[in-house]
């Protein structure tokens, strides 16, 4: 027997406004990961947690890699890396928004901490590749301030299917 279940749809600006409130909550909450400028990966699964309760229709992960379609397994390396890195370098989207069980991918956000050095350049090509590859409406790269940039987030959209930035906003503004 076939099941046919009907999902809310979730605009931009809906998704923008739950990111900005799970971001207030993060720095409400964890501002001692922030001050002390946590690995990404700590800092993507506290976010994760302030967002999950946000989209309660939703399935949010971090580093999500159990893909149904074999073809999505594979974590192609960006970079070369050692047991001992503290940075991903994998495809594999930092946050994701999605349906495990069903073909229906919200939102996939990438994380760039404002003291990494590495290009947001490369950031943002990994994003492109995961929006695309994966079918995902909204993709996001979300730089979060740390240490004495605590509290100063900045946000860029790619629009839908064609790669495009949408103008960086200050997370303070985006509601």
């Amino acid at each position: 027997m076939t099941r046919m279940e009907t999902f809310p749809t979730t605009s931009d600006s809906d998704v923008v406004d739950r990111l900005a409130l799970a971001l207030t909550r993060l720095e409400e909450r964890d501002a001692t990961l922030l001050h002390a400028e946590a690995s990404e990966r700590s800092i993507a699964c506290r976010l994760a947690c302030h967002l999950q309760p946000l989209f309660p229709d939703w399935d949010v992960d971090c580093e999500f890699n159990c893909w149904v379609d074999p073809s999505q397994r594979k974590g192609h390396l960006v970079v070369a890396t050692t047991s001992d890195a503290t940075e991903a370098r994998t495809i594999f989207p930092d946050l994701l928004i999605h349906r495990r069980h069903h073909d229906e991918r919200l939102a996939v956000i990438e994380l760039h901490k404002s003291t990494q050095l590495r290009s947001r350049h490369r950031e943002l090509k990994k994003l492109h590749h995961c929006q695309a590859r994966l079918g995902c409406r909204h993709a996001l790269l979300l730089e979060i301030g740390v240490g004495e940039a605590r509290g100063s987030h900045r946000l860029e959209a790619l629009s839908a299917g064609t790669g495009i930035k949408a103008p960086a906003r200050r997370a303070d503004t985006l509601a």
